[in-house]
């Protein structure tokens, strides 16, 4: 067989394969609408994101699957939780996103044991069923975003009333890739803490600290992150600052930036297709940047030296959009439209992180 009918081939069973998970999705949802009333059936849950990009600068467009994602989450007689998630298509791969079991030992104190998100940053902690925009902030994607296999514990600080004052995670993880459990020996502590303080209703300020090693665990980083968001009334204001220190020198510190000012104005016609329209905006910030996955930088003899080579270069961007949201009880729909205009100071543009416009498409339940 050529090499070009088995890339066409592969390609075939490649959308068979979407399409197949999207029937099922749409019937897990409505198994899961159907269960509700049962306190310790599993629910299901999921979002599917499809999107159109055209880039202005090169003239040239795609179509992208960016997310297939399912989960189950369940609750047991004995305080006790579960969750799995994962997600069909990934940037064209199939990734174990959570997979954790939780005790509830004593009113609110949680203690989870597994695969999952470490307790970090805002928009870095955010599903893509709770995003606002198409394309994560630079917090979100590059700098800030990390799950691990390790344990956490959480507890969640009560009024009179019983209305969350603050909620506090912290755990340890293995500081090594999700797919090298086995081998994640380690002498040294990775650790991620969040606290989420409520002061007033609406208003939320978000401290939290990450310290984890990257680049086959040769590089130790350490992170500060500080978010404050506002919501009422329709209205979502959040600003976040996130400082990457990098142990031994190994690079240069990293700052990072995100701001975005929401309104969400809700239709009143109760058989309108448009549920409300929210408008966006958003910038956000990134300085020279290495996640470690390009090892260090080579000399001229091509030893290894103990500096990690640039896997981001420097950005800002400013966003601008509209969403619809369209008026479905059982599966939420989102239309989002978005214009995002790049600048790099120092050159090195990313060629999928250029000027472009977005329309995407976003459905879960």
């Amino acid at each position: 067989m050529k090499f070009r009918d088995a890339k066409i081939i592969q390609q075939i069973y490649h959308w068979i394969r979407i399409i197949l998970l999207v029937a099922v999705l749409l019937l897990l949802g409505l198994y899961a609408k159907a269960q509700t009333s049962k306190p310790y059936m599993p629910q299901f849950h999921g979002v599917l994101r499809g999107k159109y990009e055209y880039a202005t600068d090169m003239k040239a467009s795609r179509f992208e699957l960016r997310n297939a994602r399912v989960g189950i989450t369940g609750k047991m007689p004995l305080r006790s939780e579960y969750k799995l998630e994962v997600d069909f298509h990934d940037e064209n791969e199939m990734k174990i996103k959570d997979a954790w079991v939780r005790l509830i030992p004593w009113r609110t104190l949680r203690i989870s044991l597994g695969q999952q998100r470490l307790p970090f940053s805002i928009d870095a902690h955010r599903n893509p069923s709770s995003q606002y925009f198409a394309n994560r902030s630079f917090i979100g994607k590059q700098v800030g975003d990390m799950r691990d296999v390790g344990g956490m514990v959480g507890y969640t600080f009560l009024n009179k009333k019983g209305r969350p004052v603050a909620i506090l995670d912290a755990g340890i993880f293995n500081g090594a890739n999700i797919t090298q459990q086995k081998s994640a020996w380690h002498t040294d502590v990775n650790y991620s803490a969040r606290l989420q303080f409520f002061p007033i209703q609406g208003l939320a300020l978000v401290p939290s600290l990450q310290h984890d090693a990257i680049a086959e665990r040769q590089a130790h980083y350490t992170s500060l992150d500080f978010g404050v968001f506002f919501a009422r009334n329709g209205w979502h204001v959040e600003a976040e600052y996130l400082h990457k220190r990098y142990m031994n020198g190994a690079f240069e510190d990293c700052s990072a930036v995100n701001a975005m000012l929401i309104y969400k104005q809700k239709i009143r016609k109760e058989n309108s297709f448009i549920q409300s329209i929210s408008y966006l905006g958003r910038y956000d910030y990134m300085g020279d940047h290495s996640n470690g996955k390009k090892g260090f930088v080579k000399d001229e003899q091509g030893n290894a030296t103990s500096r990690l080579a640039l896997t981001d270069a420097e950005r800002h961007r400013m966003t601008l959009g509209v969403t619809f949201s369209v008026r479905n009880p059982h599966f939420p729909t989102d239309i989002r439209l978005n214009y995002e205009n790049y600048w790099y100071p120092h050159g090195g543009a990313d060629r999928n992180e250029t000027d472009k416009l977005v329309a995407e498409v976003a459905i879960w339940f």
